[in-house]
């Protein structure tokens, strides 16, 4: 026979909906009872377990849940949501196009949030999930990975909640990673000094890692990222001559023409005088004519991966610090931030250095013979306000 159990063991604080009523015996008879206005989207009372406290409490939670969907869509939820899950929507999110048209470097990132989001919710209902609930977990995240992965995975959950309204797995407007208050980092503003970027560039050298050297350099005075870096061609890099729109005057420049990999934004902007002579040295030399990959690898004849690259920048900065301690907490990225850190301080405006890094730029700003669109000349402007110090003022600081 079932036990029942008696009443001095009821629910305290029962959620919303949960129904107890001691019967004659003693025993305890546990329910929930929709409103009548659930009632009228289909749901009906629910029998509970006496001797499965956490679990009635549990489902009296979820039922609740499904009536609140339900009154915000003017629908109930189909009964059978088993393939519903967190794991599923990720596979459906990694198939859709906002995700494919994702930038290398963004997909990579997104992926392991994911992968993280999956080892911890995959198996769970994507409509079972709360506010309190995903509020709870950017908590824990905040103790064990700091607020800037808990940020970034919190962004990623508002994503695919937001994909999951997208396929009609949640109602519009129920996405429960948004308005949690989340707590954003402030901004990395670390920049390097010219005698970081020395003790850099000759830690590359001593090292044989030349097409290094030329990156840093390249972060440096060109203020691009490190995967168009990276991936730079040799065709991108081509002599033109320039009308010069103050003077009106033509003067010839070695300029570098590319489409964002971040944002696709076309870009176009003479190279630094002090970048040139090693850059057309690079193009020169031990190169296939023609197109092709600008930055090849010494050690192994190839055009740098993703992995290789950062191994390649964290051995020359362990280098470096010998000479130049401070490097140490230095990472590629902050060489974009230095460019325009350097161009501000040589007098560009905000605009000018904003066309170099991306923020802005000319729907076509391809190049001609004896013409430049007039977003080449105001990035070319931010390029050439990069002054290198005087030996005497170095020395000085």
């Amino acid at each position: 026979m079932t036990r029942r159990r008696k009443s001095k063991e009821t629910i305290a604080d029962a959620p919303k909906g949960l129904r107890q009523r001691v019967r004659k015996d003693g025993s305890l008879r546990i329910w929930w009872e929709p409103r009548a206005e659930d009632r009228a989207l289909g749901f009906e009372p629910v029998e509970l377990d006496a001797d499965r406290l956490t679990w009635s409490i549990r489902e009296a939670h979820r039922l609740n849940r499904e009536a609140a969907i339900a009154q915000h869509s003017g629908q109930r939820q189909p009964r059978n949501r088993s393939g519903r899950t967190i794991d599923a929507l990720i596979q459906d999110y990694r198939q859709h196009r906002s995700f494919r048209k994702l930038a290398e470097a963004s997909r990579r990132s997104y992926s392991a949030n994911l992968s993280i989001i999956a080892r911890k919710w995959g198996p769970q209902l994507v409509d079972d999930f709360t506010k309190p609930v995903i509020a709870q977990w950017y908590e824990t995240n905040y103790v064990a990975r700091g607020k800037t992965q808990a940020l970034a995975l919190n962004r990623t959950l508002s994503i695919l909640f937001g994909h999951a309204e997208l396929i009609g797995w949640r109602p519009a407007g129920s996405n429960p990673a948004k308005g949690i208050k989340a707590e954003v980092p402030a901004p990395r503003a670390r920049v390097a000094s010219w005698a970081e970027v020395d003790a850099l560039v000759a830690a590359a050298e001593d090292l044989g890692r030349h097409a290094m050297a030329l990156a840093i350099l390249i972060g440096v005075y060109q203020g691009q990222r490190q995967t168009d870096i990276r991936e730079a061609r040799r065709s991108q890099f081509q002599p033109v001559q320039l009308i010069d729109p103050e003077t009106g005057k033509p003067a010839t420049y070695l300029a570098w023409s590319l489409r964002r990999s971040k944002r696709q934004t076309e870009g176009a902007m003479a190279i630094h005088p002090d970048l040139e002579p090693r850059l057309r040295r690079c193009l020169m030399a031990n190169s296939p004519p023609g197109d092709g990959p600008l930055l090849i690898d010494e050690a192994t004849g190839k055009p740098y991966s993703v992995w290789l690259f950062r191994d390649r920048f964290d051995e020359v900065r362990a280098r470096a610090e010998r000479n130049q301690p401070s490097v140490a907490t230095l990472t590629f990225r902050d060489l974009r931030r230095t460019f325009g850190h350097f161009a501000r301080s040589g007098g560009a405006s905000r605009d000018d250095t904003g066309d170099v890094l991306g923020n802005s730029a000319a729907s076509d700003p391809r190049l001609g013979e004896t013409y430049m669109a007039p977003q080449f000349w105001t990035a070319t402007r931010a390029v050439l306000a990069i002054r290198r110090p005087s030996k005497e003022k170095r020395k000085k600081a």
